[in-house]
């Protein structure tokens, strides 16, 4: 079997086994997903670049710490990239401050779920209305928009974002409600500060999913 046909898992196996070029092809397969939620919480296309790096060389280094019983490749992944994150956060004094979240159903109806199994002919998030998003998303605590990020843009199921994240499930539904409230409501004020950005039929941002 060829080596793109076989799981993470698998392939796993065959990098502890000796085989290190096989490591390339899991950087391949989550490069861009791992970017796009760092992105989410870091501003800068550099220091992006940079931690999506560090993600894969943590994992390289620790691929012996995997534990192929405890949970898929990815989820593991996306635990050490919130870690690779919140620790440059923490460094650069970067961390959001956290505000009250709205309770206004009204407003999270502009927001429509974004997740494959719920519209999958969904195309590909335009540029200008993926900037508006992201924009709106990094003003949110960093939980929050770690919970959206990993939900929204890179499609992982809710328990999945539980474990990565070592929350309980009730907990990962809290944030996705009450986040997907707030940032409807970021969306909403960047509406009428700046030029109108781009808008789906009835009104709502063009959230269509990569």
């Amino acid at each position: 079997m060829a080596i793109g046909e076989q799981s993470d898992e698998a392939i796993v196996s065959l990098v502890r086994n000796g085989d290190r070029e096989a490591f390339a092809e899991l950087v391949e397969r989550h490069k861009r997903g791992i970017a796009r939620f760092i992105s989410a919480g870091v501003k800068s296309p550099t220091d992006v670049s940079d931690l999506t790096q560090e993600t894969f060389l943590r994992a390289y280094a620790h691929i012996a710490t995997f534990n192929p019983q405890l949970g898929k490749f990815s989820t593991w992944l996306y635990q050490i990239a919130r870690n690779v994150v919140r620790t440059h956060l923490t460094k650069t004094q970067r961390r959001p401050q956290t505000q009250a979240l709205p309770d206004d159903r009204s407003i999270e109806e502009r927001l429509p779920d974004l997740s494959r199994d719920v519209d999958p002919e969904s195309g590909i998030l335009r540029a200008e209305a993926e900037s508006e998003v992201r924009a709106a998303l990094a003003e949110l605590p960093e939980r929050t928009r770690t919970v959206l990020a990993l939900r929204y843009f890179d499609n992982l199921e809710y328990q999945a974002i539980a474990s990565a994240m070592g929350l309980s499930l009730g907990n990962v539904k809290t944030l996705i409600h009450r986040g997907k409230i707030a940032l409807a409501k970021r969306l909403q004020e960047r509406d009428h500060v700046n030029a109108p950005a781009m808008k789906a039929p009835g009104g709502s941002h063009a959230l269509l999913l990569v």
